[in-house]
């Protein structure tokens, strides 16, 4: 197999001219996307189906004073999409949604109640003096739309998000399900990182850690046939000393480490082969790219939060990143 080793390398940068901002293209196949550094990234949507009634017990045991509520969940406790706290969104109906007079207009902002392993928020409830249907105005985010082409909607916030869990619900009509498309907010984010299709990876053999550190010889594995290389802009040589085998693109529940290098930073703080990287910085990760692309984010020298799991135990450690030498 081949064995991929988490090393940024440096990649030049178009600069635009001074005071130039470059616009994004509009998107032209139906669904929801987010400007990211270079184009846009699109957010995968989904059905908004399931639903959980809670407090009833206590409800009735209550008279119905205390109401009962009906939330729909999100599986996980984080989004995938990460974005910073003023995202800019692109809208664009699909076919029976438009046919359905759906647009822009019809999209709600939901700042999301967290729970350990999932996200949720109330569509209705009932009570004693209470009864509501639908997303209460106090659990609404305002928003500014506008369509900047025909059937493409742009969509921004009114005021800067605080950190946290949000989702963009759609109710479709027609017997249609309802849509969720939903993001994680963190402050000073990066913008994300449009995905491009046919790029090449540019992996390193260098260490990471002390001079006399070595990583795993070449020799020690074999090839994997699927592995596509990606070519992400990076800081140069910043590296936690990991490896990972396997294609960039596939998703996997936290990205499994196959290798480190003896003594580098990931070594340092604990981390062994075998375990799944879950999360950096709270920046959930599900694929070798979105690992590698998020470590090179990370300047040499910046302390980053890497989560972890070893078996059926989640971890938390403190990680120098290092400069490859």
């Amino acid at each position: 197999m081949r064995h991929i080793f988490l090393t940024a390398t440096f990649v030049g940068l178009a600069v635009t001219s001074l005071g130039q901002t470059p616009q994004p293209t509009l998107p032209t196949e139906p669904g929801m996307y987010v400007e990211a550094t270079v184009g846009l990234t699109k957010i995968i949507g989904q059905i908004a189906e399931f639903k959980r009634t809670g407090s009833t017990l206590v409800s009735h045991a209550t008279a119905g004073i205390k109401s009962v509520k009906v939330n729909i969940q999100l599986l996980g406790p984080h989004a995938q999409t990460v974005v910073s706290q003023q995202p800019i969104f692109y809208f664009v109906p699909a076919k029976q949604e438009a046919d359905a007079g759906v647009n822009a207009g019809d999209l709600i902002l939901v700042r999301l109640e967290e729970k350990p392993e999932r996200r949720q928020f109330e569509v209705a409830a009932h009570g004693l003096g209470r009864a509501s249907s639908g997303i209460s105005l106090t659990h609404q985010v305002q928003l500014f739309r506008s369509e900047v082409s025909t059937g493409v909607y742009r969509i921004s916030t009114a005021a800067a998000l605080a950190n946290g869990e949000y989702a963009l619900y759609l109710s479709r009509g027609e017997g249609m399900a309802a849509y969720v498309y939903d993001f994680g907010v963190q402050q000073n984010a990066a913008l994300p990182t449009a995905a491009a299709p046919h790029a090449a990876t540019k992996v390193s053999q260098a260490a990471a850690g002390p001079s006399d550190a070595q990583p795993p010889s070449a020799a020690d594995f074999s090839s994997t046939p699927h592995a596509a290389p990606v070519t992400l802009p990076v800081y140069k040589g910043a590296t936690i000393g990991v490896f990972c085998d396997g294609s960039p693109e596939v998703r996997h529940d936290g990205v499994t480490l196959t290798a480190l290098t003896p003594g580098g930073p990931a070594d340092q703080a604990g981390i062994k082969a075998g375990d799944a990287i879950l999360a950096i910085d709270d920046h959930y990760l599900f694929t070798i790219r979105e690992l590698q692309d998020e470590i090179s984010h990370h300047q040499p020298g910046t302390t980053i939060r890497v989560r972890y799991r070893r078996y059926s135990t989640i971890y938390e450690s403190q990680i120098v990143v290092g400069q490859a030498q």
